[in-house]
């Protein structure tokens, strides 16, 4: 049954003079009593509820129909109060009325070997009429007391008290359940399903609009988390990191949401979502037989959420979420590399959109095009490359506009101190070319820049900054000796820095050139150390290169075919 037909019934349960017992069954965490608690709320301010105290009794631990009838005594308050701040007068008034129930129970003779509390209960128990009272928790009731019982008392007090009774229920937890169905029939008058869709749960859950919101509200949906308390859990820690990464681009944000999502489900739900040790290591285009089982049962539902594998900065998300705290130098550390690459794009989409007007356009002047060029360079010149400063100088010049120079001059004043910026003979091998005066004032520049790194030291750099050019640039001219060589020199924390920056770019979705080359090496430079015995293979198989390279040589012959 949908959210909005419980909603109904229950309000028409709220309207009914009649004395009944309403049970309401669903799946722990899906949301019933915050449904009941949200109804009832609006339908006491709107003075629509048939009777005249509400009391609230949680079964949890409870070992007696004693302690039950405590429990409505203790909670009991007027129906004009449901929903408003605490009042002291209403504990004061539940003292008076404690003093006054034991005074006449110890003057009865039935009650004479009870002591003044107790009997104040059980007298209290006699006089409770025409009430409202929700009773929950029953799956979690101690082990003295019998769910048959808490049934009979149900009955007593909607045949003998005029209440009317509310039981919220997850009966598939319940121990005793072949003896509870049993009575529940001759019990219950009106039975709810409350089975909400995923859309629903995750409303409930987080009803605020703000982005943030709205995006773990997404992700809850997409993976099909059904619990109301682990998307709040979840929402609370995003909107703690939301402040630590608000400086970085929306998309940083966005990976943050979505990672801390299906990792915070893991770690809140483990019966029910993926093992974190399977996130840890899974790679979804990578099929291993040791993860063949749990490949099956999740592997599409990663794809769906387009997760791939769990990167460094995954892994900070996820020791902040097991923390309950986070380090925001460490987000800062990757968080700073997921931004630079998201500007990236956009300035490259930018710049794609002014092209498009130069070439497939016959009205549009000259120097609009290039005015949109230039804006665009300067303001971002910090993302530009080589080939762009190649390309556009000589666009500039052809077409007569004097700022060709300029644009030469703010590229070396900008990136003087970047490796590999002015590497002019790898832009001509690619088939890029610069003016004769450009090429001058780049090779002057890359002349007096500071010496460029050694191979081991590029390797190591890859996992730590694997997103600067200069880095990329002068790993994927390394050949693949240099990468078997550094992998057998490597042990340890080193060895695994290293894999992780080689393993990084199977997660970009428009990899550069060089980043293709990267991975295209290291599967080859893999390969070979997989041929020298077993377990190296079982290593070399665990990063998810080989594999890469396999699906792309298979297409090529089958294509070729």
């Amino acid at each position: 049954m949908s959210v909005d037909k419980v909603r109904g019934a229950i309000e028409r349960f709220l309207m009914s003079k009649k004395p009944q017992v309403l049970c309401i069954r669903g799946a722990w965490g899906t949301g019933k009593t915050y449904t009941w608690d949200d109804v009832l709320k609006k339908a006491a301010s709107a003075n629509k509820v048939e009777a005249k105290k509400y009391a609230k009794a949680s079964l949890f631990g409870l070992n007696s129909i004693r302690e039950l009838k405590r429990e409505i005594f203790q909670s009991a308050i007027d129906i004009d109060q449901i929903g408003k701040p605490f009042n002291i007068d209403s504990v004061n008034n539940l003292v008076d009325n404690l003093k006054t129930f034991g005074k006449w129970a110890l003057n009865k003779a039935s009650f004479v070997h009870e002591d003044a509390l107790t009997a104040a209960l059980e007298v209290a128990a006699l006089f409770a009429r025409d009430q409202l009272i929700l009773i929950d928790d029953l799956e979690r009731k101690g082990e003295g007391l019998r769910s048959v019982d808490v049934l009979g008392y149900i009955s007593q007090l909607r045949d003998d008290r005029d209440c009317k009774v509310v039981l919220l229920l997850n009966d598939e937890e319940l121990e005793d359940k072949p003896d509870f169905t049993s009575y529940l029939e001759k019990v219950v008058d009106i039975y709810l399903r409350f089975e909400p869709s995923g859309e629903e749960i995750a409303c409930i859950a987080i009803p605020d609009t703000d982005k943030v919101s709205a995006m773990v509200r997404d992700n809850a949906v997409v993976l099909g988390i059904s619990n109301v308390r682990v998307i709040r859990k979840i929402h609370a820690l995003v909107k703690d990191v939301e402040p630590l990464v608000a400086k970085y681009s929306e998309l940083v944000t966005q990976n943050a949401a979505a990672v801390m999502t299906l990792l915070g489900w893991s770690y809140f739900q483990p019966q029910k979502a993926p093992p974190l040790d399977y996130l840890k290591r899974v790679h979804t285009y990578s099929l291993q037989k040791e993860n063949e089982e749990l490949d099956l049962k999740w592997r599409d539902l990663l794809l769906k959420y387009r997760y791939i594998h769990t990167s460094d900065f995954d892994l900070v998300l996820l020791k902040g979420i097991e923390n309950g705290y986070f380090d925001e130098d460490q987000i800062d550390k990757y968080a700073a590399d997921l931004h630079r690459a998201d500007e990236q794009n956009k300035v490259e989409n930018e710049m794609r959109a002014i092209w498009d007007d130069m070439h497939y356009s016959f009205t549009k002047p000259a120097k609009i095009i290039l005015d949109s060029f230039f804006d665009c360079f300067m303001r971002n010149i910090e993302f530009m490359k080589l080939n762009d400063v190649s390309v556009l100088e000589r666009l500039f010049r052809e077409l007569g506009d004097d700022r060709a120079e300029l644009l030469v001059d703010r590229y070396v004043e900008v990136h003087k101190d970047r490796p590999g910026a002015f590497d002019f003979e790898r832009l001509e091998r690619f088939g890029g070319e610069l003016t004769a005066p450009a090429r001058e004032k780049v090779a002057a520049a890359e002349a007096a820049q500071i010496p460029k790194l050694n191979p081991d030291e590029v390797m190591v750099a890859l996992g730590a900054n694997g997103f600067k050019e200069e880095i990329y640039d002068a790993a994927a001219k390394l050949p693949v000796n240099e990468y078997v060589r550094i992998l057998k020199t490597h042990e340890g924390e080193k060895l695994s820095d290293i894999l992780s920056g080689l393993r990084q770019y199977l997660n970009v979705g428009n990899p550069t050139p060089q980043m293709l080359t990267i991975m295209d090496k290291a599967g080859q430079a893999l390969r070979q150390l997989a041929t020298e015995s077993p377990i190296n293979k079982r290593r070399a198989m665990a990063q998810g290169l080989v594999q890469r390279l396999d699906a792309i040589e298979a297409e090529k012959k089958a294509q070729s075919h």
